[in-house]
């Protein structure tokens, strides 16, 4: 029979059952002589059998013992069987949602449910959480699984509900064994309900709801895309609640290098968004280390982390007859324009931040147009302006390297065309209308298309054909501006038009570097860009290592070639002080390489989530399904348990009361028994 203790500490208590047999010997050690003047007292006392006394004085001692006995195995509480036949049930396995918003927003809910666990010795369970682990098809014991649990830091992976239910099956088939998966979690309602299969028994276990108003920062852009030093600009700062509550006056400080700068308050009602605007202004040109802090109870998200740079001139190389394009840019003198030949177009010769302007796509081989797209794949810009009518191998090889964004670009006998008016609502037009006059802005222009294709999402100008005039294309992380005619012909419509410089400008300032700078954490990884003069000698010698706060982090990496891919240090996400948001120094060999600025994914500020009725209603025809807010006494056991305590002090009363009734009895013959002096 398997029996445990709930407190095995106390069977300690039983080697104080040495102490009434140690009593019972030492009155049973030889007897002395006494010696008397007269034995004629002694003459006539009543002389008892030696047997019975023996007798009684055993069953004395054996009562003692036994309720002493019984009494401390009731303190350590044993627990047994309800039946003595045994009936192995399936292992359990536990999925744990450890989200910031759970680990870091919530923890002392977390924690209880942890410590609601049963702490039994006996039964075995899967555990794992949002970051899948191998050791997850390992089972563990329950105090095993209380540690784990207790300990774990935030899950930063963004993991889907199919996922948990497949490895939840994973699990089970490698125990020979249908499902049985306890779900913890707050049932977020920016997430969708997990479907499950037929077969399995599943129980949700929310968690208590986080009932708070919670301001995070959606988005952060400038009034401008290009920052001058010692010159003032907006930072437009999108705010949202992700609270249950409205969020009323809350107060949002904008900080630069440690520096207040300004603060604002704001007034949101749960789900509400709204901007604030925040002037400031840069003395003197590099990067300014930013952060925006609000006041709001749930304080994980609090700190939104982000860089600010002042913009570095930008470079314009054409190839080909650049006519009047050289006009556009050289009265700006944040722009520096410059006409190449062909031959230094390959990526090898073109610097990080140009944007490159290819007039004439004549004579460009194959191999051209594949290292071009290697290029702009990489996070560049190029612009390309067709000079005459193409002929088919020329767009078989264009198309080769737009192969990646499904346009196939056809000759076009179409004689000129007027273009459509342009709107205000496009993203790329509000700012260059916001500057000029709509009324001269709106005059439509006459053009020869020399190509065509179908339009896309981001079509900027179009003919009145519907065909685009200039779209914006992405090609890997880089940017191609395509246009249909020769634009920059002195006999072309557009090269006279309004238009045609702000449209340039904003097409070479839009595909720079932003100005503001941050990342949202990932579960891809992070991708830290090496300098262009690093040189990468060994896995060892070229270590990336983070330093935080004082703190040195080394994470998971792979080096890509001319970039690391970098995963969050688990020391880091355990790291309940700071977590695993902030400002990081990418550092090699103590040489800073990189700042990296590190804000959590929007989808955990949320704190709205699925109450234990709608549970119930959405889950009402699911009979394998079912919603529980107590963790039942028995999980974790291998068949039902029960504690025989209640007996064991039934017991201990019991002996003690037939030790009584043995002094009594005892006492009571020797008061009956007859002596004669």
């Amino acid at each position: 029979m398997n029996i445990h203790f709930a407190h095995p500490m106390y069977l300690w208590a039983l080697l104080g059952l040495i102490i009434p047999l140690w009593m019972h010997f030492y009155h049973k050690k030889a007897a002395k002589v006494l010696y008397y003047s007269d034995l004629s007292w002694l003459e006539k006392i009543h002389q008892e059998g030696k047997g019975l006394k023996q007798v009684q004085k055993f069953w004395l001692l054996l009562a003692r013992l036994l309720s002493l006995f019984f009494l401390i195995l009731g303190f350590a509480n044993p627990l047994g069987p309800i039946s003595f036949q045994r009936n192995a049930k399936s292992k359990l396995i536990l999925y744990v949602d450890n989200s910031p918003a759970q680990v870091l927003a919530a923890r002392k809910a977390f924690l209880a449910k942890s410590t609601s666990l049963r702490a039994s010795p006996n039964g075995q369970a899967h555990l794992f959480f949002n970051d899948f682990e191998s050791q997850d098809f390992e089972s563990k014991t329950w105090p095993q699984i209380r540690e784990h649990w207790n300990q774990r830091g935030p899950g930063l992976e963004p993991i889907k509900a199919s996922q948990i239910v497949t490895h939840s099956q994973q699990i089970a088939e490698e125990n020979q064994q249908e499902p049985l998966l306890y779900w913890f979690s707050n049932f977020p309602k920016n997430k969708s309900l997990p479907s499950f299969p037929n077969k399995g028994t599943y129980v949700l276990q929310p968690f208590p709801a986080i009932n708070s108003d919670n301001v995070f920062v959606d988005s952060v852009y400038l009034s401008n895309k290009f920052i001058r030093p010692n010159t003032s600009y907006e930072l437009i700062v999108r705010l949202k609640n992700g609270g249950t509550q409205a969020a009323n006056k809350r107060q949002i400080s904008l900080y630069l290098n440690d520096f207040m700068m300004a603060t604002q308050s704001v007034t949101l009602e749960p789900a509400e968004s709204s901007e604030l605007r925040f002037p400031f202004s840069l003395t003197k040109s590099g990067v300014y280390r930013a952060k925006l802090l609000s006041d709001d109870p749930v304080a994980f998200d609090n700190n939104f982390y982000f860089m600010l740079q002042s913009s570095a001139a930008r470079k314009i190389y054409v190839v080909g007859n650049a006519q009047n394009l050289e006009k556009v840019f050289e009265k700006e003198e944040f722009f520096e324009f410059k006409s190449i030949q062909a031959s230094e177009i390959l990526p090898a010769h073109l610097p990080e931040d140009a944007f490159v302007c290819l007039v004439g796509v004549e004579d460009r081989t194959a191999t051209d147009w594949k290292a071009l797209n290697t290029w702009v794949s990489q996070g560049h810009s190029l612009a390309i302006i067709p000079n005459n009518s193409p002929n088919e191998a020329i767009l078989q090889d264009l198309n080769r390297f737009l192969a990646g964004t499904g346009k196939q670009l056809a000759q076009t006998s179409t004689s000129e065309l007027p273009v459509q008016q342009v709107s205000s609502r496009q993203s790329f037009f509000q700012e260059i209308l916001a500057k000029k006059s709509l009324n001269n802005a709106a005059k439509l222009w006459t053009s020869k298309p020399l190509w065509e294709w179908n339009p896309g999402n981001e079509v900027l100008i179009s003919w009145m054909n519907g065909k685009p005039f200039l779209e914006k294309l992405k090609v890997g992380q880089g940017t191609v501006f395509l246009f249909s005619s020769h634009v920059v012909a002195p006999q072309d419509g557009f090269n006279k038009h309004g238009l045609f410089l702000p449209v340039w400008h904003e097409m070479v300032l839009s595909s720079g570097m932003s100005p503001v700078l941050h990342q949202r954490i990932s579960s891809q990884g992070i991708e830290i860009k090496a300098s262009a003069d690093f040189v990468y000698q060994s896995a060892e010698k070229s270590l990336l290592n983070w330093r935080k706060q004082g703190e040195n982090f080394i994470p998971e990496q792979n080096w890509l070639g001319k970039s690391w891919l970098c995963r969050i240090p688990q020391a880091m996400m355990q790291d309940l002080r700071s977590g695993a948001n902030g400002f990081i120094e990418a550092q090699i060999g103590g040489k800073t390489l990189a700042t990296l600025a590190l804000n959590y994914p929007k989808e955990f500020s949320q704190l709205a989530t699925y109450s234990k009725k709608e549970l119930e209603e959405h889950y009402a025809d699911q009979k394998q399904v079912s919603i529980s807010q107590e963790v039942p006494t028995g999980l974790g056991e291998d068949y039902p348990r029960t504690s025989w305590a209640l007996y064991c002090f039934g017991l201990a009363l019991f002996f003690f009361l037939v030790e009584m009734a043995l002094v009594l009895w005892n006492s009571r013959s020797s008061r009956t028994s007859s002596v004669n002096r």
